[in-house]
């Protein structure tokens, strides 16, 4: 089995200008970090951290300090070991959340080497009998600077006539009337069969929740994503026994979450980041979770076309995963992998090539270790 002889790191910031915003967040500068490993074999692995909108300067630091330092030279069928190790440790370090996100870009860019070696690309790696395609829903809607009810409804009506039979749009930012109006907008400019996830942001109560989701038509309505606060789960499973096709929680990484949304909020659809929740394994793993029950896996990202590639091949392998995101918005790489406008996103066809079939355009990867901090192995710092 091929060892891993250098990791490198890489960069990306997206401004957004701030002229479009959810409930929660003006969307300003979109901040993406990648892991870059190589093996012995000569193949390149890909991977990317969960940054959101936060400068990328900790993550960063954490990898090179942290993490990277523990898988110099290590056999790629050793590198689970190694992971389960480090999150054992974090218990005592308190550093669950940015440790899942800097093993999540690693595990994807393992998996990335482990298909090269195989000659498969990552899917097929995964599933030898998945359907090396996947489904995706447009991601926008979103609020905007001097955006009208109008301009909205012809944004939504534009994701239909690219193809997409699920579209997904913000509420939570206005009165509940005023969020009403705008989805019955949006539901009006769209095709009949076409259909909505409405994206509360966390901004409800259960009761007002159930109001919105009664005034709308149920059969237009995929899923209700994020209705109540975050840890609400008592309200998430009183919408669920009522009916609402919940989905939640997009960057949770702990199982225990996890569990409690599956099997006792039942929700409809567990939405998981694959960069924030350990990337191919832990996507797996979750799928595990919900095997046997009503809960379906949705895939979020609202990262590069990097993440996007990566979370489609996994829905290509995975029968549970119902739907991938594709943000409308942020779309950094998405022509250059292929995922620009002309891709059917109802069956998305994954490369045949091996691994994720992508790789950084080289103005990156000269760029990489921002600001010019050697590979993470020529650090002198190292771990036990």
């Amino acid at each position: 089995m091929p060892r891993i002889t250098r990791a490198t790191l890489a960069t990306h910031a997206n401004d957004l200008g701030g002229k479009l915003w959810n409930p929660a967040i003006r969307w300003t500068v979109k901040h993406a970090v990648f892991v870059v490993l190589e093996d012995d074999a000569g193949n390149t692995g890909l991977g990317e951290c969960w940054c959101f909108d936060t400068a990328p300067d900790a993550l960063l630091a954490f990898l090179r300090t942290e993490v990277l330092p523990h898988f110099e030279g290590v056999d790629l069928a050793n590198v689970e070991g190694i992971t389960n190790r480090l999150i054992d440790r974090a218990t005592l370090t308190a550093r669950h959340g940015i440790l899942t996100s800097a093993l999540a870009g690693i595990d994807l860019a393992v998996w990335d080497l482990r298909s090269q070696q195989d000659g498969l690309p990552l899917w097929r790696k995964l599933n030898a009998t998945g359907s090396g395609t996947s489904s995706l829903y447009a991601s926008g809607g979103l609020y905007g600077q001097d955006k009208t009810v109008h301009d909205l409804a012809r944004e939504m009506a534009g994701f239909a006539a690219q193809g997409f039979a699920l579209s997904k749009m913000k509420i939570g930012g206005l009165s509940m009337d005023e969020d009403l109006a705008r989805v019955h907008a949006a539901l009006a400019a769209m095709p009949a069969d076409a259909k909505l996830i409405v994206d509360g942001v966390y901004s409800y109560s259960a009761r007002d929740a159930l109001r919105i989701y009664e005034a709308l038509p149920e059969d237009r309505i995929e899923a209700f994503q994020s209705p109540v606060k975050a840890f609400d789960f008592a309200g998430m499973a009183e919408l669920s026994r009522a009916g609402v096709p919940v989905m939640a929680l997009e960057a949770e990484y702990r199982r225990e979450v996890h569990a409690m949304l599956v099997h006792e909020a039942q929700i409809a659809f567990l939405q998981t980041a694959p960069i924030a929740s350990g990337g191919v394994t832990g996507v797996r793993a979750l799928a595990d979770l919900c095997s046997g029950t009503r809960t379906r896996l949705s895939l979020e990202v609202s990262s590069t076309g990097v993440a996007l590639m990566a979370a489609c091949h996994i829905a290509a392998a995975e029968p549970l995963v119902a739907h991938v995101e594709y943000h409308t918005v942020h779309q950094v790489y998405f022509k250059e992998f292929g995922l620009g406008p002309g891709f059917d996103p109802r069956t998305f066809t994954l490369p045949g090539s091996p691994g994720l079939g992508v790789s950084l355009p080289e103005p990156e990867l000269s760029a990489a270790n921002y600001g010019n901090v050697p590979a993470a192995f020529q650090e002198p710092q190292k771990r036990p």
